[in-house]
């Protein structure tokens, strides 16, 4: 596998959150438009709609819930694949500044800072360590 082709395998877990807290975000909103829709109650003319709402709304609830459930399962196996091949690195500095950046999110001037490494210095580290890492090619990029 080449190098970008890693970066792409490697940053499966983090995409996969950003997707998951965006069906988290579109689960709230279409929640709170439930609880606003009140049923008609009265025999008089005038309520607009036709009374479909709140049952398609539920139905898009659902929906996103049963994504969310698919797409925790994918990041929590991205995450174990990710973690198996970080954890084969030898070398200690890589293996941080690996599962820094694809484990816990962090920027380069936070993975820098935290490791007391020049920011350029800790990119180098970390080309280097990517190029090592040996993904099983049972590991495959998915999407």
């Amino acid at each position: 596998m080449e190098y970008a082709e890693k970066l792409v395998w490697l940053r499966r877990y983090r995409e996969s959150q950003k997707v998951e807290r965006e069906l988290a975000q579109e689960l709230e909103q279409l929640r709170s438009q439930a609880e606003r829709i009140t049923p008609v109650l009265s025999a008089t003319p005038g309520g607009g709609g036709n009374g479909q709402q709140l049952p398609a709304i539920v139905e898009r609830i659902e929906d996103i819930r049963s994504q969310m459930t698919g797409r925790i399962e994918q990041g929590l196996t991205a995450r174990t694949e990710i973690a198996e091949a970080i954890d084969q690195l030898t070398d200690a500095q890589e293996l941080e500044i690996l599962r820094r950046r694809y484990l816990l999110g962090q920027r380069w001037g936070e993975i820098a800072q935290e490791m007391n490494l020049n920011r350029r210095w800790a990119m180098r580290l970390h080309r280097r360590a990517v190029e090592k890492l040996e993904i099983k090619e049972d590991c495959e990029i998915r999407h």
